[in-house]
């Protein structure tokens, strides 16, 4: 990243400039893809020719849905930052659980189960950040 930099390539010609301000862009873009799981899984469905679509609703189970909603309606009936809080360790256990499973998943293969998992990681993900807004708020 460090190569692409716009500050070292200051006296360049502006061909050079743009290109080296397009790779820095990319660069920090793509950090920013595999450092995120959820990201980094959608990047790689789509890779692999097997992107998540709105149509895709036979990837989530009910069981699923309705532990969603059990949690949403717990998130908000609670009033705590405490119990916010255990709520948000409780959701980053299923989140680290389900990235587990996912990269299992795609190391096998077993693309498939990879959207599934995908699919559980981004409600989960919407969990969090629901919690996260109302231990915001809370305070």
């Amino acid at each position: 990243m460090i190569e692409f930099h716009p500050d070292r390539h200051a006296l360049s010609a502006e061909e050079e400039k743009m290109r080296n301000a397009t790779m820095a862009t990319n660069v920090t873009r793509a950090y920013g893809v595999i450092g995120d799981p959820l990201s980094r899984a959608l990047h790689l469905l789509e890779l692999r020719g097997a992107a998540i679509e709105e149509s895709d609703s036979s990837i989530i189970d009910n069981n699923l849905l309705i532990e969603i909603m059990e949690v949403r309606e717990e998130i908000e009936d609670t009033s705590s930052d405490n119990e916010l809080r255990a709520l948000l360790l409780s959701c980053h256990g299923r989140q680290s659980k389900i990235y587990g499973e996912l990269v299992n998943a795609f190391r096998e293969e077993r693309i498939e189960d990879a959207k599934s998992d995908t699919a559980k990681l981004q409600y989960w993900n919407r969990v969090e950040e629901t919690i996260k807004e109302k231990i915001s708020s809370v305070r």
